[in-house]
C-alpha cells in the first residue's frame, strides 16, 4: 500500500484526536517538517458559509476540526457551514514525509444582518416597531410616538397606571454590547421608568420584571426633580453596569422592554420623552 493512502486511512481511523494524527499516523521522517496554516473568507451570498484555503507547507494530508461540534474533515481546502454567528476554534493538523504540525486560530463568524445598531426604530419614531400593553394597572400610561422621540404621560393628577413597551433584538452570546438611552422628563412623582434587556418575553398583561438594568425610581430618590441625559448616567436603580456594557449569556432573541407607571404619582405634567436608544457591540464603537 502506497504511503499517500496509508497516510490518509490513519487520518480516518483518529477520529477527531488530532494528537494522534500527528503522534501515530505519521511518516517515517525523512523528509522536511511541515508547517500549517491557513486562510479563510466568508461566502458572499451565506455569511455562515465559511471557505477555508489551506496554505501549509511540506504536506501531504490534512485534518481539520470545526470548533462547534461538528464532524472533521479530511478535505484539502474545505467549506463550512457554522451553525450561527460567533467566534470558533478552528484547528488544522497536517502531515507530510517528515514531521507534522498542527495550528489552533480563532475565527469569528460574522451575521451582518445583526452589525451596527441592534434596536430597530433606535430614535423611537416608529409606534410598529413596539408591542405596547397595559402592564396589570387600573390605567394604562399613555405611549405616543413623535418626531422628538417617544413621550410616556399619565396627566397632572396622581393616578396608578402602567405601560409595557417592547421589542425583540438579535445578539451574539459572550459578546459585549454597550447601551443608553437618552431620557428627559420635568419631575415624577411616585413613578418610575425602566429598561429591562433579557432573553424572556413579554406576554400581554404581565407586568415585566425579568431584568431590570436601568432605572429612574422616585422611591429610590431620584426622578423627583428635572432631568435630562443617558438612563445608565443619571439613573439611581437596576443592576446593569455604570458603563453601559452588557454580556449576553447566550446568543439569539433577547427583548428590550421599557416599563414606565406611577402608584398614586404622575410622570410629571409634561411626562417623560425617550429621544434616541442605542444597544451597540462595544468593539464597533471603538
Amino acid at each position: 500500500m502506497n504511503r499517500r493512502l496509508v497516510s490518509t486511512l490513519c487520518i480516518w481511523a483518529c477520529m477527531g484526536f488530532v494528537a494522534l494524527f500527528l503522534a501515530g499516523c505519521q511518516d517515517d521522517e525523512t523528509g522536511p517538517a511541515s508547517s500549517a496554516d491557513f486562510s479563510y473568507e466568508p461566502d458572499e451570498e451565506n455569511p455562515m458559509l465559511i471557505h477555508f484555503t489551506n496554505t501549509s507547507q511540506n504536506y501531504h494530508s490534512s485534518y481539520w476540526q470545526f470548533g462547534d461540534g461538528s464532524d472533521h474533515s479530511t478535505e484539502d481546502s474545505p467549506s463550512h457551514t457554522f451553525p450561527g454567528a460567533g467566534t470558533y476554534t478552528i484547528i488544522l493538523a497536517v502531515q507530510g514525509e517528515g514531521t507534522g504540525q498542527e495550528i489552533r486560530r480563532e475565527i469569528r463568524v460574522i451575521d451582518p444582518t445583526l452589525l451596527g445598531e441592534r434596536i430597530e426604530d433606535n430614535n423611537l419614531q416608529d409606534e410598529e416597531a413596539w408591542t405596547v400593553y397595559n402592564g396589570g394597572n387600573e390605567l394604562l400610561t399613555q405611549s405616543t410616538f413623535t418626531e422628538e422621540g417617544l413621550v410616556l404621560s399619565n396627566g397632572d393628577e396622581d393616578v396608578e397606571s402602567n405601560v409595557v413597551i417592547w421589542q425583540a433584538f438579535e445578539v451574539e452570546g459572550g459578546k459585549e454590547y454597550v447601551f443608553s438611552a437618552e431620557v428627559s422628563g420635568g419631575g415624577m412623582h411616585q413613578s418610575w421608568l425602566e429598561f429591562h434587556l433579557s432573553d424572556q418575553e413579554p406576554e400581554d398583561g404581565d407586568d415585566y420584571s425579568a431584568n431590570n438594568l436601568y432605572s429612574m425610581n422616585t422611591w429610590a430618590e431620584c426622578g423627583e426633580d428635572p432631568f435630562s441625559g443617558n438612563i445608565v448616567e443619571i439613573g439611581c436603580a437596576g443592576d446593569g453596569e455604570s458603563d453601559g456594557t452588557i454580556v449576553f449569556e447566550t446568543g439569539g432573541t433577547h427583548y428590550l422592554v421599557i416599563k414606565s407607571g406611577s402608584w398614586q404619582g404622575n410622570l410629571g405634567p409634561d411626562g417623560i420623552t425617550i429621544s434616541a436608544i442605542s444597544l451597540m457591540p462595544a468593539d464597533e464603537l471603538d
